[in-house]
This record gives structure tokens, C-alpha cells and sequence, in this order.
């Protein structure tokens, strides 16, 4: 058997109740339910950033003339304020 240690938390009593009764709705007890749901939100696998159009970062980077374009850009927005 794996060698457990005890630990101690503060959760909402809400929360601790849905906890049990996902617990016995799996026949398990807290502990093991609380364990199983730790332990699967750590073992999935980070997904690459995106922004919320769902497309990837990408690694591009601005070429001597956009770079400009974008300076005269911001300049042109600040003396507008």
C-alpha cells in the first residue's frame, strides 16, 4: 500500500457537502474522491496559449518597417487623449 500523510485544509462547508456526495455517489470515500479529482487535474496536459479566438500564439516577429508603422501608431493615439 502507498505511504499517505494527513493534510489538513479550509474549504466551504458547500463545497465539502458536493464533495460527499460525489463521494458516495462513486462509492468512495471523501478522502479517496478528493484524492482521485487532485490528483486528475494535475496529470492533464497544459494546452498551448490562445486568445479567444481560439488561434495560437504566433512566434513572428515585427519586421524594422511594422515595428515603425506601430510606433507612429501609438504616438499618433497618445496626442489624440
Amino acid at each position: 500500500m502507498t505511504e499517505t500523510v494527513n493534510l489538513t485544509i479550509k474549504i466551504d462547508p458547500a463545497l465539502k457537502e458536493q464533495i460527499k456526495q460525489l463521494a458516495a455517489d462513486n462509492q468512495l470515500s471523501m478522502s479517496q474522491e478528493i484524492v482521485n479529482r487532485l490528483q486528475a487535474s494535475l496529470d492533464t496536459v497544459a494546452e498551448p496559449a490562445v486568445d479567444n479566438l481560439h488561434t495560437e500564439e504566433a512566434d513572428d516577429k515585427l519586421s524594422a518597417t511594422e515595428l515603425k508603422q506601430v510606433r507612429a501608431l501609438l504616438k499618433k493615439s497618445k496626442k489624440k487623449k
